[in-house]
């Protein structure tokens, strides 16, 4: 029995040492025994690894084809050339309905007003500093416009008074400035004043002060205010605003308004100029 031991535990010891030299040649071969467990990482995983690569690279192949065909790029490239071809006709179509109604709001204004001789202008320069919103128009002397028309929108509504001209270019001066004084009147009652301009805090809000009107007049909120023709530079009836404020003037005599304006001074796009009316420079000459 213990021969049989002996031989046993040498034949085991035996195994042992092999196997452990075994595995030390292994390690001096391919750089240690750390690389044991990345060897059969990589004997198990390699395989799987390609496999998965082959299928995704399959699926790459077969999309890229179906998208980048030549006859689908060309499909692409004629929706994207219809497409910006509808654009530019929408365009087109928004600007002349634009000035469809230009011209329909204008022919309504001569025939309200037969005797008055139109000159038609665009709004091509704006001052961002000047607060009181004055602008350059895109005609002049070749329209026979002159210093002193009025400027109204499409509409008829009061925006100001030409105070420069070119031979191709007008500067106009709003009402909101200070500068322009305007012979107005309350079109319920009658009673008149002046407009004297805004201060900037007013000019923000599109808002005129009417001044020198009686404390017995009989203004209220919401009354309309318009031109009188007083002076010879603005004809009568023009629509200038709406009262939304009545005080006591500073020399307690009269009273003072704030009207707000009909027209949009900030936005104008386009501007009728009075040339002519029955009544102008009367006062003047």
């Amino acid at each position: 029995m213990k021969e049989f031991l002996k031989s046993f535990f040498v034949r085991t010891i035996a195994v042992v040492a092999l196997v452990l030299i075994g595995v030390m040649i292994y390690s001096a071969s391919t750089g240690g025994l750390a690389s044991l467990p990345q060897t059969f990482m990589g004997a198990v995983v390699t395989p799987i690894q390609s496999f998965v690569t082959g299928i995704s690279d399959a699926v790459s192949d077969f999309f890229s084809g179906m998208f980048s065909g030549g006859d689908l790029q060309e499909q692409v490239d004629a929706l994207l050339a219809e497409n910006a071809e509808l654009r530019k006709k929408m365009v087109d179509y928004d600007e002349l309905k634009q000035q469809n109604d230009w011209y329909n709001e204008i022919l309504g204004l001569h025939e309200e007003h037969s005797d008055y001789t139109f000159a038609s202008g665009r709004v091509i320069g704006r001052d961002p500093s000047d607060a009181y919103g004055n602008f350059t128009i895109s005609v002049g002397k070749n329209a026979d416009v002159s210093v002193n028309d009025p400027v109204v929108t499409t509409d008829g509504d009061l925006v100001g008074v030409v105070y420069e001209v070119g031979l191709t270019y007008s500067k106009v001066r709003t009402i909101l400035d200070p500068a322009t004084k305007v012979a107005a009147q309350i079109s319920r009652t009658g009673d008149t004043g002046y407009t004297a301009g805004s201060t900037v805090d007013l000019a923000r809000q599109q808002t005129v002060r009417l001044t020198t009107l009686e404390r017995s007049s009989g203004v209220a909120v919401g009354d309309y205010l318009i031109t009188s023709g007083i002076g010879g530079i603005f004809p009568d009836g023009l629509l200038i605003g709406t009262v939304r404020e009545i005080n006591s003037a500073s020399d307690g005599m009269t009273l003072d308004a704030n009207v707000e304006l009909m027209a949009d001074i900030n936005n104008l796009k386009q501007v009728m100029i009075i040339c002519s009316f029955d009544g102008q420079g009367a006062a003047l000459e």
